[in-house]
């Protein structure tokens, strides 16, 4: 590991956070006090994943210590497509060990022979040819989704819908694709990857199965023995939903039923569960806030790089879940099915915290 210089004030937080108050945090105290009453935050449920009034939670910090919380803490759901920032951050693992890197062909790596369910998802078959890592990786700095994988899930592929969330069910199914109505069987690259661009859980699950066979190891233990247990998240203290679980429970969305349906075998590549893909990680706030005070960090912790920074990068789930960091203020969040406040904004989520309302660099007691 190398080391890395931050500002002086950037602290870490030990086997328990330390607090820092507005004024501490550098906030314009009285802006922030009207911030706060201006906010309505609460419980979310989406697509009939019911959190009631005490299953909710949300921490916010500054320079490495607990500035607000909402809600509970130490509340763990499942947080939908939050999980894709924990794959991103398994694949650059592999690419700091020199296992990998981006412009590598998948199939040099994983075919999927003797395992993948049908002969055309083969990645030695048609145009999974020229698909490389980097066009199946989450959204970042010209990286993924592009690897040619139109489904997002079982429930709007069948419904024959490109749709994320209802509101967008309306969106068919992009016109290079070849539709079946089967989320399972229409699950691999239906152009040359690197042509057209898609959010795809579908091509995130097919890389979670390469990257398994890639590590020879469930992704959680790479997770926990390479980057959380050094950044005090114990293995104990989260779990990783497999694609197998989320695929037999068409009830894993009662209002989406047959969600899952996209995710395709194999669900264990030599003897090891095969997850992340599309999320549904298990964590409280509190322990992905560690998470996004990394992101803030930008791959650093208590002086020593532990990731490399085009490994880290924040994800909303569409449960209003969310692990986020940023490296100007030094600010992170964690939340788990909560409505009414969120780190970084953008389009279409709730209002952001207004980070112009830190206008000095902290102090720290």
């Amino acid at each position: 590991m190398t080391t890395g210089v931050l500002p002086g004030w950037v602290d870490f937080p030990g086997a328990e956070w330390a607090r820092i108050t507005p004024s501490d945090a550098g906030l314009d105290v009285d802006a922030w006090t009207e911030f706060l009453g201006s906010r309505k935050v609460g419980a979310e449920s989406w697509e009939g994943e019911e959190h009631d009034e005490t299953q909710y939670g949300c921490v916010l910090t500054r320079a490495g210590r607990i500035l607000h919380v909402w809600g509970n803490p130490d509340y763990m759901a499942q947080s939908a497509s939050l999980g894709k920032a924990f794959t991103w951050a398994a694949f650059g693992l592999a690419v700091d060990a020199g296992l990998v890197s981006p412009d590598d062909l998948v199939l040099d790596t994983w075919t999927g022979e003797g395992q993948l369910s049908d002969e055309h998802k083969r990645l030695d078959r048609g145009h999974h040819l020229k698909l490389k890592w980097r066009h199946l990786l989450g959204l970042k700095d010209g990286y993924g989704h592009d690897g040619g994988f139109p489904v997002t899930n079982g429930y709007y592929w069948r419904r024959r819908s490109s749709g994320q969330m209802k509101s967008q069910a309306n969106l068919a199914s992009p016109e290079w694709a070849n539709w079946t109505g089967d989320p399972s069987y229409d699950n691999y690259s239906h152009v040359e990857p690197g042509t057209q661009r898609i959010y795809s859980s579908g091509g995130m699950w097919r890389m979670s199965q390469a990257l398994t066979a890639l590590w020879g190891d469930d992704l959680k233990n790479v997770l926990d023995r390479r980057l959380f247990g050094p950044i005090g998240i114990s293995a104990d203290r989260w779990t990783w939903t497999p694609g197998r679980s989320v695929h037999d429970d068409p009830t894993w969305y009662p209002e989406m039923p047959g969600y899952g349906d996209f995710l395709d075998p194999p669900y264990e590549i030599g003897g090891h569960p095969v997850r992340g893909g599309g999320g549904w990680a298990v964590m409280t706030p509190l322990d992905l806030a560690r998470f996004g005070h990394l992101v803030a960090t930008g791959g650093i912790w208590e002086g020593e790089r532990v990731i490399g920074d085009d490994w880290l990068r924040g994800h909303h789930g569409g449960n209003a879940s969310q692990v986020s960091g940023e490296g100007v203020h030094f600010t992170a969040m964690g939340r788990v099915a909560t409505s009414g406040v969120d780190h970084l904004g953008g389009e279409g989520r709730d209002p952001a915290v207004p980070l112009n309302l830190f206008v000095r660099e902290p102090g720290l007691s």
